[in-house]
Formats: C-alpha cells, sequence, structure tokens
C-alpha cells in the first residue's frame, strides 16, 4: 500500500485527485448496497496492541486466517492503518487512516480479471473472488489503484489458521477484503474491523437504508473518497482526511 499512502500522505482539501466529495450513486438504488464510514477523527487516539497491531488489524486477522510471515514481501494485510501526514501542513499531527478494499460499484479488479474469478455480487455490491477460477496471474493486484489486494505466496501455517469456520487462504490465487461477508450481514452481524474498533470510528451498514448509521452519516457529514477521479464508485467513505 506503499503508493497509496504515499497519495494521502501528500492529500490537502485542495487535492481533489487524492480526495474528493463523495458523490450519490444510482447503481444501487432501491437495492442493498453494503458500505462503511472510516471516521479518522477518532482513530487518532488509538494505539497499538501488544502484538504490534491496531485492533481493526489484529480482528480482521483472526477472522479471516490472514497470515504474518515475519516478511512483508509476504505479509498479508486485508485491513492496514497508515499513519499519514500532509506534507504541506508540517506542524500536523499524524493522522492513523484505515485502508481496505473499497468495494467499488464500477471495480478495475473485476474488469482486468481473464477467468471472470473477480467479480462484484449484484445483490449487495461487494466485490469478491472466487479462489477456484482464480488463476493467481495477478492482473488485478495490479489494477486495484488502492492496493488492497494480496497474492499468498507461501504456505500459511496452521498457527494462522486462528478461525476454522474460515477456510485457509489458498496458496497462490488473489485474496482481498471481503466485509466478512461469510458472517450474517443480513441480521446485523459486523464485519470484525467493525465490531473490534475500540473507538466506533468504523460504521457499517446499507448505504440505502436511510435508518443505517452509514447512511444517517453520508447524509449530515462531509465524507470523501479515496482517488473519485477514477471514477470507481467506491463504497468505504472518510470523514477527518
Amino acid at each position: 500500500m506503499g503508493g497509496l499512502l504515499a497519495a494521502v500522505t501528500a492529500a490537502t482539501p485542495a487535492s481533489n485527485l487524492i480526495l474528493g466529495k463523495a458523490m450519490g450513486s444510482t447503481e444501487s438504488k432501491g437495492k442493498l448496497q453494503w458500505a462503511m464510514t472510516v471516521d479518522a477523527n477518532k482513530c487518532d487516539p488509538c494505539k497499538k496492541l501488544a502484538g504490534g497491531e491496531f485492533p481493526c488489524e489484529a480482528a480482521c486477522r483472526e477472522e479471516n486466517n490472514t497470515p504474518l510471515y515475519g516478511d512483508e514481501r509476504y505479509d498479508i494485510f486485508w485491513i492496514r492503518v497508515a499513519e499519514a501526514k500532509p506534507v504541506e501542513l508540517p506542524d500536523a499531527g499524524e493522522r492513523k487512516i484505515p485502508l481496505l478494499c473499497v468495494h467499488c460499484e464500477d471495480p478495475p479488479c473485476v474488469h482486468v480479471c481473464p477467468t471472470k474469478a473477480s467479480f462484484r455480487r449484484e445483490e449487495d455490491g461487494i466485490v469478491l473472488i472466487d479462489e477456484h477460477r482464480c488463476i493467481g496471474c495477478r492482473y488485478c493486484v495490479v489494477a486495484c489503484p488502492y492496493r488492497a489486494r494480496s497474492i499468498v505466496f507461501k504456505e500459511i501455517p496452521d498457527e494462522s489458521w486462528t478461525n476454522r469456520e474460515v477456510p485457509k487462504l489458498m496458496l497462490g490465487v488473489a485474496n482481498k477484503c471481503t466485509f466478512c461477508q461469510h458472517r450474517k450481514l443480513a441480521e446485523g452481524q459486523l464485519p470484525a474491523c467493525v465490531e473490534k474498533c475500540p473507538y466506533q470510528a468504523l460504521t457499517f451498514g446499507n448505504k440505502f437504508d436511510p435508518n443505517s448509521e452509514v447512511a444517517r452519516i453520508m447524509a449530515q457529514q462531509r465524507v470523501q473518497v479515496l482517488r473519485p477521479n477514477l471514477e470507481t464508485k467506491p463504497n468505504v467513505f472518510y470523514l477527518g482526511v
């Protein structure tokens, strides 16, 4: 996620190529579209746990069995907290900015996939990967402008298989955040990162349900998306960046 971090680091209020006001989408209007809001203001006091990760990172890893090998070339993160600082505001403090797959409504990863392993689920807008169709070509990894995808290059040790209700990631194929789609989201269960956030900085829900917290935040506050110039229509929205 180095390139994306660099982009965030350089962001200023006038930098609309990196951060832009979220525009309404009608692609899924009247239907279900899972979305997340991230309030960077609430992330500021968050501290790393004893294991060296922030609570949202650790919760995601424990839930989804994403491995750490002790080598950043192979370590897999489905959510990563970037500690960024605007370069044009030298006196400003660092901001903690959780980065993850933004579940685009027009996802570049889906467009480039030669086997249609990457797809956007029509019923709820979550972008997923069919591991059995993925051939590990890495086109999607390169195409994703948010640096949200990884390839499993090494066997996952058993000690990383922390949640036996979720299968191990397959060797040699692409993977990424799924909004914890294996959970009963429609019944009110939340993605692990949202559930375990100690400062309620992450909010999850149907952005087209006016009674959802996500919809209320989007209607009442100024939210932004990353790289709006690409017109991918992300469904992760940021406040305070």
